[in-house]
């Protein structure tokens, strides 16, 4: 195939970042809404690769983003100091997910205990108990809000089954965009860049 392919790598997935599940959220969010026009995402968790591609987004994207999680599971400071410097989104650090939800366009989250945690799963259940997305949380919002997960979601832990499964939910939207994203992907780099 040519120098030009054997160069290409997708980053699907890495401790530190998770850009292919990202760009996949950004079109699901723009499909529901209609536009991304004054959007605010609260994710409630941990600052884990989620976040950090979220952050990346955030550097070319106005938005405002809010991570709420229990102290001591902050994202990467470098991360969040090159949305800060970017002048064009705006970056909120919470502890109260009551407050940090106020406003939102979209509440994602993601399980407790990612991969490689697993001997943390007990710990962080117990760190993260009042940060589960509920019904309580959607309406505290005070807007018609969306729900979204990278999945699989933990049902009972980071979001009850009357979130997931409710109205407010676009988790498999999400993820079917996950598919076309990297169809997408493939395209460009295979096609696209000829």
């Amino acid at each position: 195939l040519g120098d030009v392919y054997k160069r290409q790598v997708i980053n699907g997935l890495t401790d530190y970042n998770h850009p292919c599940q990202i760009i996949a959220d950004i079109l699901t969010v723009w499909e529901h809404r209609g536009n991304l026009d004054n959007l605010k995402i609260t994710y409630m968790g941990d600052g884990n690769n989620i976040v950090h591609s979220w952050l990346q987004l955030a550097n070319k994207l106005p938005m405002t983003f809010v991570c709420c999680g229990p102290s001591g599971f902050e994202p990467d400071p470098k991360t969040i100091k090159m949305v800060e410097n970017s002048g064009i989104s705006s970056f909120e650090l919470s502890h109260n997910p009551e407050s940090a939800v106020k406003g939102s366009d979209v509440i994602y989250t993601d399980v407790w205990a990612s991969m490689g945690q697993k001997e943390e799963a007990e710990e962080r259940r117990r760190r993260f108990e009042g940060f589960q997305i509920n019904d309580d949380l959607m309406a505290a919002t005070g807007k018609h809000t969306y729900f979204m997960h990278c999945l699989p979601a933990h049902r009972g832990e980071e979001v009850s089954g009357e979130v997931i499964d409710g109205p407010q939910s676009i988790v498999w939207e999400e993820a079917e965009n996950r598919l076309h994203i990297q169809k997408a992907l493939l395209e460009y780099l295979l096609i696209g860049k000829q």
